[in-house]
């Protein structure tokens, strides 16, 4: 079975140019052997003529039988490939110099005749042949006439049908140049072709490659081919290049997505295990020595448990939110905001945080109403992330402020929350968005599950931009922007 693409375009141009040949043959003998036929018709075209002419000149009166029994002799030795018949006006044969053969027919078609003798005839013309009941052959004919009298015709059939040696030579040479033209063509075609599907080989090599391989490594089509048409064939190549290379990122990406969701999972079961399993050893304690604890102990106890299980609502509801964040379905309740009313409100709820610490809370450009464009409740919830880190990584006696710089040229207003502490480590900072990343430092208060800066980097993409950060060399600075209304 033929399978290879080369293999079938190769059967198709052998069929075709197979069918070819025989067509054009079958056309060519058929035109050439019209023509030789029409050739030795116009060659002999006079010879009736020329015996007429001598009848007329040698006779008078009627026509000498003897005469033409003698011409009729003189011929067949001359030429044994015509035959020689005296016909009445009327078409019927007198005599021929047919030999040893039956005459089958006893009279010739006046019509033949008559279209043979107009000026403007056209060879090859056909006339009954007198030796058989249903064919036809090329003649030469001419009157016999005395003064203007009819008195017959002169009635000559050509065996036209025995070409001669240079004419077939001729037609053998023109059929040998076409099988020849037609050879050399299919080389040339089998060539093209071979060179053309050349580039699909490579091509149907490499994605088995590329599949053997897991779609984890390809090569570049291009660069193997070294293709630089520009046909179906090369932007075909350029699409598998662009595809394999998609293809290869994707499970790349999957791979990578897959192992940050196995240490999320572990870092969930050990940030959710740590405080589930010290609110059950304060509550188990409290059951088991309940009659030994005095009323302070049990308050103790119960006020540690409590801290915990609190630690362990707010990890879950961080772990609830960002999960709904990173798929989120619903839309966006987006509205008209007033950004500072929004750090009004974050700073108010901050301040006790903040007092404990002895921080102050500065904030610039909020003294008029800045409207823009986004939810209500998540704008809320990552200006009060941002707030809550500066302040739990700001030392006692610190400073935390909030900016709003609008620029209504570019139609957006940049919000900014800037600390005076430590900063962060160079290594850090492309890992503080990460999931359950903790700076480690003398200011990270234990109990905080690294969930905060994932999610507001989050809603800050929701809004359509990202979420910045920089150390200012006496600080952190974080920024995103919002469009104005």
């Amino acid at each position: 079975m033929i399978k290879s693409l080369y293999a079938k375009l190769a059967l198709t141009l052998i069929v075709l140019l197979f069918v070819t040949a025989i067509v054009y043959s079958a056309i060519a003998t058929y035109l050439t052997r019209s023509n030789i036929i029409a050739d030795v018709q116009r060659e002999n075209a006079d010879i009736a003529v020329n015996l007429s002419n001598e009848i007329t000149q040698t006779v008078s009166g009627e026509i000498d039988g003897h005469l033409i029994e003698q011409l009729f002799r003189t011929m067949s030795i001359v030429n044994p490939d015509v035959q020689l018949y005296l016909l009445r006006p009327e078409g019927d044969i007198v005599s021929s110099s047919v030999k040893g053969a039956p005459l089958l027919r006893r009279k010739i078609s006046l019509e033949s005749i008559s279209t043979f003798l107009t000026p403007d005839r056209e060879f090859p013309l056909y006339a009954e042949d007198p030796l058989t009941e249903d064919s036809e052959i090329t003649f030469s004919v001419a009157e016999i006439k005395r003064a203007d009298e009819l008195l017959g015709y002169m009635y000559v059939t050509l065996d036209a049908q025995r070409e001669d040696s240079s004419r077939k030579l001729i037609s053998t040479i023109g059929i040998s140049a076409l099988l020849g033209s037609l050879l050399v063509s299919l080389l040339a075609g089998l060539y093209v072709f071979r060179r053309i599907t050349a580039r699909l080989r490579t091509l149907s090599c490499e994605i088995e490659t590329f599949r053997n391989s897991g779609f984890r490594s390809m090569n570049s089509y291009k660069e193997l081919s070294g293709d630089k048409s520009d046909d179906e064939i090369s932007r075909l190549g350029e699409n598998y290049d662009e595809m394999a290379n998609r293809i290869v990122d994707q499970i790349n990406l999957l791979e990578a997505q897959d192992k940050n969701r196995r240490s999320f999972i572990a870092n969930i079961s050990h940030d959710l295990r740590t405080p589930l399993t010290a609110t059950q050893g304060y509550l188990e304690m409290v059951l088991l020595k309940n009659e030994t604890l005095d009323a302070q102990q049990r308050e103790q106890y119960l006020g540690i448990a409590l801290k915990h299980s609190n630690r362990l609502k707010a990890l879950i509801s961080d772990l609830f939110e960002l999960a709904k964040l990173e798929d989120r379905a619903e839309s966006l309740q987006m509205e008209e905001v007033s950004m500072s009313e929004v750090i009004g409100d974050v700073q108010q709820g901050c301040q006790p945080q903040a007092a404990a610490k002895n921080i102050r809370l500065t904030s610039s450009g909020i003294d008029k109403p800045v409207m823009v464009k986004g939810d209500l409740a998540l704008l809320d919830r990552a200006v009060s992330n941002l707030l809550v880190n500066a302040i739990q990584y700001t030392p006692v006696d610190g400073e935390v402020g909030v900016t709003l710089n609008t620029d209504k040229s570019a139609g957006s207003v940049q919000v900014v929350v800037e600390d005076n502490g430590p900063g962060i480590a160079p290594e850090d900072l492309n890992k503080i968005f990460k999931r359950f990343h903790r700076a480690d430092n003398e200011h990270n208060e234990k109990g905080n599950a690294g969930l905060g800066l994932a999610i507001t980097q989050r809603i800050v993409e929701l809004h359509g931009d990202t979420l910045l950060v920089e150390n200012t060399g006496s600080g952190t600075r974080f920024t995103f922007c919002l469009p104005v209304v």
